[in-house]
């Protein structure tokens, strides 16, 4: 037996003993082929969606500080993730590069199945305690996150981790209800996928009908079960049935947010901690009440207060005609930053928005970017400089990313201007107009 030969042997063995030692452990073997996956943590709510756009479907709502694990760049700002088995994506606006090793969300909390004997661990390590085995055919409560190779479950109140590998790939979200958890329906409501006034339609609700409540809130959406179908409807429109209780409030309508970056408060208390940051046209649910210039809203089924100033009874129409088709193409930041202008500069008559092309970057064609026109430009630059220093201190509120004008950029994050190098015209050097380009919204 030659050198070569022998070797071959040798490391076969050592192949097949790690796999054994790996199978007996709980371990799994990770090859060269696993894709690279970075982690980010969310700054703010974040939804995942289906696809890089507004318009996909939402898949779940994140809270601030969860872990996701991308698995590519970011792109016309939206990043891909890993989730559900398959990739989704987010918004670059509200997460930031993170340190931390998980644990991270990749899918929906659910129930899943041992497809072996498995330990059940206190942490996520083979050292770790093992508080009990799992029979083959266990069904567990998995939260959707994992840290390296194991899944978070939950064993009633407490926290627990088992080996990935040894469970079903596929998450049943079916939630559980109680008789406690029943209600009636006083109103008849859209059952909607996902808890967004924008998701698919699994039907509707009739007004005095029986539901189940799972005990989860989102925004203005509750979670129920209906003709055995799981969705979301809106909060406040049921009450409780067959001796049941909870402390929803009751809904009298529903609230419009009349501008950009409106905070909801946990108390109708300026100095009272901020729950979320609202943006223009988002549709809550009212409970009736006023205080000290706070309207009172539902939300996560909770009480919460917004300003009364920026809230409306009639609903937005955040695709309404702004003029121009070009104009109408925008999404909604860019949308409201135009409504805006036009209130505080009525001197502005023309302002571009949604082009097929741009030499420079994607904002015009992804419907991100405004050019805000300066009529006479060469005897009014005092005009261009006033709305260049409004677009800097209301930007955070406005979702704005960069601003170019008399050729110098001034991007957000770095917070000073930049001189730009010359392109040619007075256009082309944007002393003509002020350019200013949104966050995906």
């Amino acid at each position: 037996m030659n050198f070569v030969t022998s070797l071959f042997r040798m490391t076969a063995t050592w192949l097949v003993a790690t796999a054994m030692i790996a199978a007996s452990l709980g371990v799994a073997v990770t090859t060269m082929a696993e894709a690279a996956t970075t982690p980010y943590a969310t700054t703010g709510r974040l939804n995942v969606r289906t696809g890089p756009s507004t318009s996909d479907e939402i898949l779940t709502t994140l809270d601030k500080g969860a872990i996701v694990l991308a698995t590519g760049g970011i792109s016309n700002s939206w990043l891909p993730i890993q989730f559900g088995g398959k990739t989704a994506y987010v918004s670059s606006q509200f997460i930031k590069k993170s340190t931390s090793a998980g644990p991270a969300v990749i899918g929906l909390a659910g129930k899943k199945v041992t497809n072996v004997n498995v330990n059940q661990r206190t942490k996520a390590s083979l050292t770790s305690e093992i508080t009990k085995v799992l029979e083959k055919g266990t069904t567990v409560s998995v939260t959707g996150r994992v840290s390296g190779d194991f899944t978070e479950t939950k064993d009633g109140s407490d926290i627990r981790w088992l080996f990935t590998e040894y469970l079903s790939e596929q998450v049943d979200t079916t939630p559980d209800t109680t008789p406690a958890d029943e209600a009636v329906t006083t109103a008849t409501l859209t059952l909607r996928k996902t808890a967004s006034s924008t998701s698919a339609s699994l039907g509707n609700v009739p007004s005095g009908s029986s539901v189940a409540l799972t005990g989860s809130h989102d925004d203005s959406y509750s979670q129920v079960v209906y003709n055995k179908q799981t969705g979301w409807i809106l909060t406040g429109y049921f009450k409780p049935a067959n001796g049941s209780s909870f402390s929803i409030p009751i809904a009298t309508g529903k609230l419009y947010i009349n501008a950009t970056g409106v905070n909801m408060r946990s108390a109708a208390d300026v100095e009272s901690s901020k729950v979320t940051v609202l943006n223009y046209g988002a549709e809550l649910v009212a409970s009736g009440t006023k205080k000290n210039n706070y309207s009172s809203v539902i939300y996560d089924g909770k009480v919460r207060w917004v300003y009364t100033q920026y809230t409306q009874s009639k609903a937005i129409d955040t695709t309404q005609n702004l003029g121009s088709s070009s104009l109408n193409r925008l999404e909604r930041y860019g949308k409201a930053a135009v409504l805006e202008v036009r209130e505080n500069f009525p001197q502005i008559v023309t302002i571009g928005g949604w082009r097929s092309s741009s030499s420079y970057s994607s904002d015009h064609p992804n419907g991100r970017a405004i050019d805000i026109m300066i009529p006479n430009y060469k005897k009014n630059k005092a005009l261009g400089d006033k709305i260049a220093d409004w677009v800097i201190k209301n930007g955070n509120r406005l979702h704005v990313t960069y601003q170019i004008w008399y050729q110098r950029n001034y991007r957000m994050t770095r917070g000073s201007w930049t001189k730009m190098e010359n392109r040619g015209s007075d256009t082309q050097n944007h002393k003509d107009h002020v350019h200013v380009s949104f966050y995906a919204s």
